[in-house]
């Protein structure tokens, strides 16, 4: 059985594993219904986008021509990670137009070890320390099947404005408690990343076509399967075929990603749900403060508790909120 409600007390298991991974009081049916809806108006801009970029209007030709575009390819390792520092040098620039606080700690694109290249892992953020700068690892066994728009928004995830700004930043902070250096919250931290992808946008650092298109193609659809596998019954080839619609992921990688949901029970729901709560938060700013708000002051607040579960976090920029209103 997929379903953690198969074991005994499995519900109780999976609103349990819900809670810890997303930190919001929020029922599995709920995260199911917000993900359909965020997946919905997802579909619609990639549809706008793609009747400028493409002429066409249907969704599968749309994320089938920013997939496969030979443009869009790479032709050698050296050109994937070139471009990679590229498009983390050129974000480190505009980062202080976002963040009134820029930590001073340095992110470095580094190659994958010898040992790590065709394990099946992927790219990922490795934090530095006062001795050393943080890494954005990625792989470089087969750049002609990485396209620059994944390319992009993997690289803005991880680095900057995702994860290397996030952890940087507190990590630079005097007088946090020492546990905020050592727990991490799934929902706030990789919320912020997820985030991160389409601040990016809004930031102007895409420079490919596909980049806007596939950013958009698969947040919240962890929202959908994950809780589609574990309270509605979805079979494998139901979620494998979902998550495909996507675009984001080899078709191949279908059952290890339905392995990982029946594995880590919530998990998956935790990236869209933290970034959409943290979306809301600043919605709700900047309505609130008009003129007033200030992007930067906002990141700031955001960002300087660490990763502290999202209840806490929207006490805190609610607190941060009223403040400029006194």
């Amino acid at each position: 059985e997929l379903s953690i409600t198969a074991i005994p007390d499995g519900r109780e298991c999976y609103d349990a594993l819900l809670y810890g991974y997303t930190t919001l009081d929020r029922s599995g049916e709920d995260v199911y219904e917000l993900g359909q809806a965020t997946v919905a108006a997802n579909k619609a801009g990639i549809v706008e986008l793609g009747r400028a970029a493409y002429e066409t209007e249907d969704f599968n030709e749309i994320l089938e021509r920013a997939k496969n575009d030979p443009a869009d390819r790479f032709e050698s390792a050296e050109e994937l990670l070139q471009f990679s520092k590229d498009m983390v040098a050129r974000a480190a620039v505009e980062m202080p137009n976002w963040v009134r606080t820029m930590p001073e700690q340095a992110v470095e694109v580094v190659p994958f070890e010898k040992h790590e290249e065709g394990t099946g892992r992927s790219a990922h953020y490795n934090p530095g320390n006062a001795d050393r700068p943080a890494e954005y690892r990625i792989p470089l066994a087969t750049p002609e099947e990485e396209g620059r728009g994944n390319a992009e928004a993997t690289a803005f995830h991880e680095a900057w404005p995702g994860h290397h700004l996030q952890v940087a930043t507190f990590q630079a902070v005097d007088g946090l408690h020492p546990v905020t250096r050592i727990i991490w919250f799934s929902g706030p931290g990789e919320g912020w990343a997820r985030y991160s992808e389409a601040l990016a946008e809004e930031m102007g650092l895409y420079l490919s076509t596909s980049g806007p298109i596939l950013r958009r193609a698969w947040p919240a659809r962890g929202m959908v399967v994950d809780p589609g596998i574990h309270l509605f019954g979805w079979t494998r080839e139901e979620a494998k075929a979902y998550m495909a619609e996507s675009g984001r992921f080899p078709v191949s990688s279908g059952d290890e990603m339905v392995d990982r949901i029946a594995i880590m029970p919530g998990q998956l729901t935790a990236y869209d749900s933290g970034g959409l709560e943290i979306l809301a938060l600043r919605r709700e700013a900047e309505a609130a403060l008009g003129d007033d708000f200030d992007i930067r002051e906002f990141h700031d607040a955001v960002l300087e508790n660490g990763t502290i579960p999202l209840g806490y976090l929207r006490q805190h920029v609610e607190a941060w909120r009223a403040s400029k209103t006194d």
